[in-house]
């Protein structure tokens, strides 16, 4: 049985307030190909079209990085910095999914709903 494209966006929008309830998690987004952001929630007013785009380099670059060191297909790209986190897992078809947590964030605790949500955002998105 497939969802229609209505229920598969509120099935992804429901997965993305999820991972935002996380405590120190203020953005959660899909990011496609193209660096366009196609669903997000936040916790804040930010620029999700400089959002989408960074997160399309930054993926890439570390994807490049891993082929150039032979360490396979990138399953997550972390940034730890001076004020947050910011979590990068691909998706099928080249979306992305993007987490932005404040220093409050428990990054094992993110990583794990991350870990624990990506497949199901990854079939979502396969359609």
């Amino acid at each position: 049985m497939s969802l229609s494209k209505v229920e598969r966006n509120q099935r992804v929008d429901a997965l993305l307030a999820s991972l935002v309830s996380l405590r120190g998690v203020t953005t959660a987004a899909i990011v496609d190909a193209d660096g366009f952001v196609t669903h997000i929630r936040r916790d804040f007013e930010m620029d999700a079209d400089a959002l989408g785009a960074a997160t399309q380099v930054m993926f890439s670059a570390a994807a490049q990085a891993a082929r150039q060191v032979s360490q396979g297909g990138t399953k997550l790209v972390l940034t730890e910095n001076k004020d947050g986190l910011i979590l990068l897992a691909p998706l099928s078809r080249s979306f992305v999914l993007v987490l932005v947590a404040d220093g409050s964030a428990m990054l094992g605790a993110v990583r794990f709903e991350l870990k624990e949500t990506t497949p199901e955002l990854d079939v979502l998105f396969q359609a």
